[in-house]
């Protein structure tokens, strides 16, 4: 099998780079970059697997010449700039779209894409997670392409960028610095990164037919204020925590994923929250003592 990896040089993405690399090959990996990016996390890899720019032209030279299975589009824009939306429009629709119809014409069947659990209309990336899956609906029901919609749950591991919540939250509370958060009244399914990894080959090697929605989690949802509160006892309770200086989004949902579906296509029994929280604190915690 050889996938073509939309966003490979991101986070998530890279993590499944290697994880396939591992057990399938280098052959079997294409990855896209954005050509003002670096490689990054995927630097140890740059001599064995194709890495292409991320553009539809450059991935349509390279179908002339290679055959891919499945495309997995791990592609996302959360729109945090002052500017409104800035790129998430074109990062989130415009471009998978593009790839997803030039696909459709060049008869690969299978297009694989990391949506979100949260509500659609929330915010502007939830939203257009939501309009691309209704596209792969579309193409599935027209084009008899297999679209799979992947309903992500939030993530963490202790390589994430330090700006993320969960890892800041860690390297704050180790320092002993005041920590300012919300009510933290919503619950939250959280998954390890490399259970994340897991779930998606498990969902490649299935080949799902038609249009699927597969949600991804663990299953069970803490409040975000029971996380703070593990995350302070397993730091040493050294941090003043602040709970309400830190106003809550507007509809602040609940999420939590029912994994049933996940389950069908083969083992899953991720790590549990606290498990991997401690592992992740350890982890940032030796970083934190390295001089």
């Amino acid at each position: 099998m050889k996938v073509l990896i939309l966003g490979g040089n991101g986070y998530l993405g890279s993590k499944l780079a290697h994880s396939l690399v591992q057990k399938l090959g280098a052959d079997s990996v294409i990855c896209t970059q954005r050509t003002n990016s670096r490689t990054g996390r995927l630097d140890d890899l740059c001599s064995q697997i194709h890495i292409i720019p991320t553009s539809v032209d450059a991935i349509a030279a390279v179908l002339q010449y290679e055959k891919v299975d499945a495309v997995c589009n791990m592609i996302c824009n959360y729109s945090r700039s002052n500017l409104l939306y800035d790129s998430v429009l074109d990062a989130n629709i415009e471009f998978p779209l593009n790839v997803l119809n030039l696909i459709t014409e060049r008869k690969i069947g299978r297009f694989i894409t990391i949506g979100t659990s949260l509500p659609p209309h929330l915010n502007m990336y939830s939203f257009s997670k939501a309009m691309l899956g209704e596209f792969g609906k579309y193409y599935a029901e027209k084009h008899g392409i297999a679209f799979t919609d992947i309903r992500l749950e939030m993530f963490y591991g202790s390589d994430e960028p330090r700006d993320r919540f969960l890892p800041g939250l860690i390297v704050k509370m180790l320092r002993g610095e005041r920590v300012d958060v919300t009510l933290g009244t919503q619950r939250r399914d959280i998954l390890s990164a490399n259970d994340a990894v897991r779930a998606l080959e498990l969902i490649l090697s299935a080949e799902l037919p038609g249009y699927q929605c597969v949600q991804v989690g663990t299953g069970t949802a803490p409040t975000i204020s029971e996380i703070v509160d593990f995350i302070w006892e397993q730091t040493g309770r050294r941090s003043a925590v602040y709970k309400g200086t830190v106003p809550m989004r507007e509809n602040e949902p609940d999420c939590v994923a029912d994994p049933s579906l996940l389950r069908t296509l083969g083992e899953w029994q991720p790590t549990d929250w606290k498990t991997g929280l401690t592992g992740m604190i350890n982890s940032i915690r030796k970083e934190q003592e390295q001089p």
